[in-house]
């Protein structure tokens, strides 16, 4: 067997990782190697040519093939080293497994079932007056000194054919030929440019004011053309708009029906816990105590979702999907979606037999290799590397990276007058708590709301906004459990209202913990950044030596391989 040396060792590790198996039938396909009992074939090289290439671009057949054969050593090995049972790799599978079934529902329950008829089509186009809809085209003249715009409006004004001006003045090559004409518009492409939204609204024959563009030059645009878009040139974004409706509509009808059926139901004194922790969020996560994480939070027929893991989904989303953590309404909504989503609709799928579907147990299959494959490399590669000497000494040089500014916490409650907000303050100086105060009084808006929670730094100087500024500086002279206010706050629009604050806690700065899990991720990302020279060639070394190792397994099939591609020797 032929060896060869890869330039660039990342290559290997990358060309593994992206490989994706054609799951044709072996028996039926040509195969070209075989590594142990896994069978590669033509069709795996084909189909993951491209993403190869990429990485390892001036490569032969045989170097194409050689990270297929590697992937299944690698994962001999993993196997071999028990690493398919290891925590981190059944972690990684069930979170997979989860999204896999729950997308499993989705199509099955939604995608197969909503359709869209020519009669809805029809509907949507005379509901939104499409029948109207129409497309402008337009002529442009473009210069680039104000002298040279003002010469040709004089003469345009003056009578002369504005295409044959363009054909003589325009500074644009691509259009001045054809008397500047720049095609068609829509008003979706006025959103987009402001060349388009200058012209967009006239009629036919009208001429826009100069309009200089962002690079300085000068248009005159002038309107040739108006027509109608029609139904036909319409109908595909209509079905998109219409199926997308649909599906929304499908989709949300569906789960409140699971949520019926499954009997999914939060639970007030941890939804409380979780509230009142809310008050001290950051990034809208609550700091709850490990001691109150196993409490159950979301029962459901079948099992119960506790703090803990609750607090695990709003890790895994992102930040503008994370629920306000002082709005009882928006958490338990989460709460619930995320339920039905992680736990519920998995159960849906398993019920249904949809876990056995080959689609996705090849695709657990392929993510299990990957998984095993990145865990072979941690163990036997990084954390020899990485140690927790290696790991501590860059913490200890980057503490600036892992401090936690000083914060002060407070609440705030708006209200219209000046008697209410006296109210409140009273009562809150009775002992009462202003998130149950405040659900007394209507929410502004979306953007003004009743109540809410807030923190700053009293080190900082920089500036969170004029009437937040106020808040704190009031807040600044408070202890905690002390009321501040009120004070008159400024909405805009001849809307003014009375806000009141409470001072909660304050904590002052500090340096997270190494033992921290989330400054062990940092950490292990930086470092293994900053050694992957070392893990790349300590990597390459490895593999080799489980090349000679797994020799023996490995039959490659010369004859079927020479037919793949062309030119590639």
């Amino acid at each position: 067997m032929n060896r060869y040396k890869l330039h660039s060792h990342a290559y290997i590790w990358l060309a593994c990782c992206c490989l994706v198996f054609s799951g044709v039938d072996s028996e039926a396909a040509e195969i070209v190697a075989k590594v142990g009992d896994a069978k590669i074939t033509l069709e795996d090289l084909r189909r993951s040519e491209q993403r190869l290439r990429r990485y390892g671009p001036e490569q032969n057949r045989r170097e194409l093939l050689q990270p297929f054969i590697d992937r299944e050593i690698l994962r001999m090995e993993a196997e071999r080293q028990g690493l398919d049972s290891a925590p981190r790799v059944q972690r990684t599978l069930e979170t997979i497994r989860r999204r896999q079934l729950a997308e499993k529902v989705y199509t099955e329950q939604v995608t197969r079932k909503v359709t869209v008829s020519a009669e809805e089509i029809l509907q949507y186009y005379q509901d939104y007056a499409l029948d109207q809809k129409k497309e402008v085209r337009a002529s442009h003249i473009l210069l680039s000194e104000p002298e040279a715009v003002e010469k040709a409006v004089m003469r345009i004004a003056a009578g002369e054919d504005f295409a044959i001006l363009a054909e003589e003045l325009s500074e644009d090559s691509g259009t001045s030929q054809k008397g500047g004409d720049t095609g068609f518009w829509q008003e979706e492409d006025a959103h987009r440019s402001a060349f388009v939204k200058h012209f967009i609204g006239l009629d036919v024959g009208e001429i826009a004011k100069p309009y200089r563009n962002g690079r300085g030059g000068f248009h005159l645009v002038k309107v040739t053309e108006h027509r109608l878009l029609g139904l036909e040139r319409q109908e595909d974004k209509i079905r998109r708009i219409v199926e997308r409706k649909k599906k929304k509509e499908r989709w949300k009808a569906y789960l409140a029906e699971e949520r019926e059926r499954y009997r999914l139901t939060v639970d007030e004194d941890a939804l409380q816990l979780v509230l009142e922790a809310g008050r001290f969020a950051l990034e809208r996560m609550p700091p709850i105590d490990v001691e109150d994480r196993s409490r159950a939070f979301i029962y459901y027929e079948g099992g119960v979702v506790d703090v803990g893991a609750y607090l695990e989904m709003l890790r895994s989303s992102n930040f503008d999907k994370r629920p306000r953590p002082i709005d009882s309404t928006a958490v338990a909504n989460f709460a619930i979606r995320e339920s039905l989503r992680l736990k519920v609709l998995p159960l849906v799928a398993m019920g249904q037999g949809w876990h056995l579907d080959e689609g996705i147990t090849g695709y657990l299959e392929e993510k299990k290799t990957q998984a095993m494959v990145e865990m072979l490399r941690r163990v036997k590669i990084e954390e020899p590397i990485l140690t927790e000497e290696v790991r501590l000494d860059y913490y200890n040089n980057h503490q600036p990276d892992f401090l936690d500014v000083d914060r002060v916490f407070f609440v705030g409650g708006i209200v219209g007058s000046a008697d209410e907000a006296a109210n409140i303050i009273e009562r809150l100086r009775q002992g009462e708590e202003m998130s149950v105060v405040m659900r007394e009084y209507p929410s502004y808006s979306d953007q003004w709301r009743n109540y809410d929670a807030f923190h700053y730094s009293p080190s900082s100087e920089a500036s969170l906004g004029t009437r937040l500024d106020k808040a704190i500086a009031v807040v600044r002279d408070l202890k905690p459990g002390e009321v501040g206010g009120p004070i008159k706050l400024d909405l805009g629009e001849g809307t003014a209202v009375q806000l009141v604050v409470q001072m909660l806690t304050s904590t002052p700065s500090r340096v997270f913990s190494f033992d921290d899990p989330q400054v062990q991720a940092v950490i292990w990302g930086k470092t293994r950044h900053e050694y992957r020279t070392e893990i790349h060639a300590s990597f390459y070394s490895y593999l080799e030596h489980l090349r000679r190792d797994y020799d023996k397994v490995v039959v490659v099939y010369d004859d079927v391989l020479k037919t793949f591609g062309a030119g590639l020797d």
